[in-house]
């Protein structure tokens, strides 16, 4: 591991090839490297800086294997261009070492959202989920020479608040040898990775396949895949009774240790995910606003000296562009929003970049009226169900409709949850449907609420408050 005194501390500038970067606070790090929210100087926008970083003691054949695995990751990923990837600003070289600007991607990993739920997440959410990781990979797979992921697992998928995912860390992704028998070194994850991955053959496309089946069980079971282990028929529905029979057979040809018995593409794996939904596919990133504009850099890394003063980078950008204005400069007990890393002034309520609360967000109220009543609802707890309640099975949701609508709610009828900074509205397939702003949710996809949005069910209305 790094030792603490090594890395780069908050208000350090970083000079880049076309701007530089004021490190703002430490994302993670790690054996090979270090990860950290910086400020891109010369428009205020936040972006991940992400520099290569070897132990002290570490012998020079693995400092060396490392730089290679860095370099390759940042040139692979600049080449790509997906909303699903995360984009690359810049590479270049910090102090002798390799660095890279990329996309800042807020949110959390599938893994957190996992953790923080403590129980399997919902099936036709998790379907969606794997409709849009099958897209990015069948993009990275037709590519003129397809890139194999190889380490496709759920702490590698971020969830942006959006709902979109995107793929992180492409350490060990690889472009396909045709013809060549087997790999030259074998990587992945135990329990995600198939067995053509531990040496035994050649990876392709239908390593990922075998990944992404595997995912789809750690999320629908909240327990790890075994190892070079398909799962039998209805073990997954036996931890998880709710699972549909077909999803649990695409899961399970998706895992199937002979790679012709898998899905050989991406495309055939999403459309058996596809057809066991209970509607259409609605793609969250035709609702995500765009990431940060590139300026276009050199695509090889190449050293940068090392400053005694903050260098002066000149605004080199295409003519078509318009020369960015600096931000001025904000007082230092300026407050750092947690969730996009934009500093804002002394005592804001709200970020100026993202409109995130600061500080410790406020409890949200549902203000709910019916033909026979009206009240208010504190959001103090999540998750809040909506429905019906039955004292036969001991079932009582926060939120009980029983005496107010006519019996047009199902017993369990919707869910609301609380992530981060943000609620979300879930239909939970109910049987008369949820409306959200006069509109008819989609079941089981979570609908982000904002303040002012209204929600029907029958002959009640709720209102949805921030605050």
């Amino acid at each position: 591991m790094i030792a603490l005194n090594d890395l780069l501390t908050p208000e350090t500038v970083v000079p880049g090839q076309r701007d530089q970067y004021k490190i703002l606070a430490l994302i993670g790090r790690g054996g090979m490297g270090a990860v950290y929210r910086a400020q891109r100087l010369s428009d205020g926008t936040v972006w991940a800086l992400k520099e290569m970083r070897s132990q002290p003691d570490a012998p020079v054949p693995e400092v060396e294997e490392n730089r290679r695995l860095f370099e390759q990751e940042a040139r692979l990923l600049e080449s790509l261009h997906y909303p699903n990837l995360p984009v690359v600003a810049e590479l270049f070289s910090y102090q002798g070492r390799p660095a890279m600007v990329m996309e800042f991607v807020p949110g959390k990993t599938l893994e957190d959202r996992m953790h923080e739920a403590n129980a399997p997440l919902l099936e036709q959410q998790v379907l969606g989920y794997g409709i849009q990781v099958a897209r990015v990979l069948h993009y990275l797979h037709s590519r003129p020479e397809p890139i194999i992921y190889r380490d496709l697992k759920p702490s590698n998928i971020m969830l942006t608040p959006d709902g979109v995912l995107k793929l992180i860390d492409f350490g060990v992704a690889r472009t396909h040898k045709r013809g060549k028998s087997k790999d030259t070194v074998a990587m992945g994850s135990a329990g995600y990775a198939p067995p053509e991955q531990y040496g035994k053959g050649q990876t392709d496309a239908r390593s990922d396949v075998y990944a992404l089946g595997a995912t789809l069980l750690h999320l629908l079971t909240n327990m790890p895949p075994i190892p070079l282990q398909t799962p039998a028929a209805g073990s997954i529905r036996k931890m998880n009774p709710s699972v549909d029979e077909r999803t649990e057979g695409v899961i399970m040809r998706a895992m199937a240790l002979d790679p012709n018995t898998r899905f050989q593409n991406m495309q055939d794996f999403e459309q058996a995910m596809a057809g066991c939904l209970d509607a259409p596919f609605v793609n969250p990133i035709d609702r995500a606003p765009p990431p940060p504009p590139v300026r276009p850099t050199p695509s090889t890394l190449t050293s940068s000296p090392v400053p005694t003063q903050p260098a002066v980078v000149p605004n080199a950008q295409p003519a078509v562009q318009p020369v960015p204005v600096p931000m001025p400069a904000l007082p230092a007990d300026g407050v750092t929003c947690s969730r996009c890393g934009r500093v804002n002034k002394a005592g804001a309520r709200f970020c100026a970049g993202c409109g995130a609360p600061l500080g410790a967000p406020p409890v949200a109220r549902m203000l709910i009226t019916s033909p026979r009543a009206a009240w208010e609802q504190k959001l103090d707890r999540s998750p809040v169900r909506i429905g019906r309640r039955d004292p036969r099975q001991n079932h009582y949701p926060e939120i009980d409709l029983a005496e107010h609508d006519r019996g047009i709610a199902s017993r369990n009828h919707a869910l609301l949850e609380r992530n981060g900074d943000y609620y979300t509205l879930t239909d939970l397939g109910s049987t008369n449907g949820t409306l959200l702003n006069g509109k008819q949710v989609v079941p089981r996809q979570p609908q982000r609420l904002r303040p002012g949005d209204r929600i029907k069910i029958g002959e009640v209305e709720m209102e949805f408050r921030g605050s």
